[in-house]
């Protein structure tokens, strides 16, 4: 796809996710931002920037037929990261959460997709990029009801901690599984190559498939289940209380 149309899908994943978010936060009606999926700072338009969830250079490795059959866009998929400088600490870090992700977690998943686990020297980043990539496909498919909860706040803190696991993260999401991938394509792998992040949910636990790898993230609600919106008084497990901490505080 060409980059001309970019600024375009900019605005429509800026529009669906306004909408989105003042579902859950309806202060945000009047408010001319948008709260960053990872980070969670409210920032205008023009502080973010569009994202491949899985990374452009690894598009860029699959195989000929693959490339000519579905487009980049489709086989990364797409989504708003902010862009405007982090500080984290005492350090100033440019490009917000879509450059900290290209520096810190992109470079690993195009290793896992090129050569695999087991020819590499496979390291706890290695899962914390899968993590990530799995939590950003959550966000793609549910929005902020998911990322606006404690349990993706230990996500979203994790993020920020790449070289190791942090003690909130749960024992079972600092696995991965993996199987054989696919080297071609035809009709029976189409999904394999144009569905990047599969995303299984059964309760307060999500399966993350990302092509031939699996992880698990922790849900703090069934987000498959409607919210109550006209009930007087909505039973525990149904009511959205949105978590808006800052994830690297």
């Amino acid at each position: 796809m060409s980059d001309v149309q970019l600024p375009d899908l900019k605005f429509k994943l800026w529009t669906m996710l306004r909408e989105d978010l003042v579902q859950y936060v309806p202060a945000f009606e009047d408010a001319d931002t948008l709260l960053c999926p990872i980070c969670c700072r409210p920032l205008r338009y023009e502080q973010f920037s569009l994202e491949h969830i899985l990374p452009q250079q690894a598009m860029k490795l699959d195989p000929t037929d693959v490339r000519n059959a579905i487009i980049k866009n489709e086989r990364s998929g797409l989504t708003l990261l902010c862009s405007e400088t982090l500080i984290v600490g005492n350090k100033s870090y440019a490009k917000g959460c879509n450059g900290w992700k290209g520096r810190n977690f992109d470079p690993h998943i195009s290793d896992l997709l090129k050569r695999g686990p087991f020819s590499i020297q496979f390291a706890d980043t290695h899962i914390i990029a899968l993590l990530v990539v799995g939590y950003l496909g959550l966000f793609k498919q549910y929005g902020y009801r998911v990322a606006l909860t404690d349990r993706s706040l230990v996500l979203r803190n994790q993020f920020f901690n790449p070289r190791r696991f942090t003690k909130h993260l749960p024992l079972k999401s600092q696995m991965v599984l993996s199987g054989d991938p696919h080297t071609q394509y035809g009709p029976e792998t189409h999904a394999y190559w144009s569905d990047p992040v599969k995303v299984y949910v059964d309760a307060t636990k999500a399966t993350i498939a990302i092509r031939n790898y699996s992880v698990i993230l922790s849900l703090s609600y069934d987000p498959t289940i409607p919210l109550a919106r006209t009930l007087a008084y909505a039973p525990r497990k149904h009511v959205f209380r949105p978590d808006l901490r800052l994830a690297f505080q």
